[in-house]
């Protein structure tokens, strides 16, 4: 089951422009001048032109597909695809809390093998089994898993 993430912006290409102008190397002319030079001291951009190719060098570094860049007249949208192997995140890329990163890999495993236990699941994490308990108690909260059957030959459903 592949999912996406649109993001979405009302704004336009400058005159000529096409998708393919936008994703090649181009002079970097900001929609909002005044906003994008409050960002700028802010420190949230580097430098001008770079957000399409930073954008596209993360996805590539995660594994991802590149994303697709959508123009429907004064709309810009991007379409992210979500990954297809769990094994390709790397936490510490996506700056999440130790805490975080574990549901995360749990849920990787989960994914890979829905019957594996605590056990398992802490000798492939190097962590704890205590560790994975407390992360698998804070999955069922939220909603995120689900343990069918018993402890023995029961296995965990993953919803998303």
């Amino acid at each position: 089951m592949l999912k996406s993430l649109y993001i979405s912006n009302c704004s336009m290409l400058p005159f000529g422009w096409t998708v393919e102008t936008l994703l090649s190397t181009h002079v970097s002319k900001p929609y909002n001048p005044d906003i994008a030079k409050v960002f700028y001291r802010a420190g949230y951009i580097e430098s001008w032109g770079r957000g399409i190719q930073k954008i596209r060098d993360a996805c590539k570094n995660l594994g991802a597909d590149e994303p697709e860049y959508i123009v429907h007249g004064e709309d810009i949208m991007v379409k992210f695809s979500a990954l297809q192997s769990a094994k390709v995140l790397d936490t510490k890329a996506l700056n999440v809390t130790k805490d975080v990163a574990i549901e995360i890999k749990i849920l990787a495993l989960l994914k890979e093998n829905a019957s594996i236990t605590t056990t398992e699941m802490a000798r492939k994490l190097s962590v704890n089994r205590r560790t994975i308990q407390r992360s698998l108690d804070v999955l069922k909260s939220k909603g995120t898993i689900e343990r069918k059957g018993g402890k023995r030959y029961g296995y965990w459903e993953v919803y998303e």
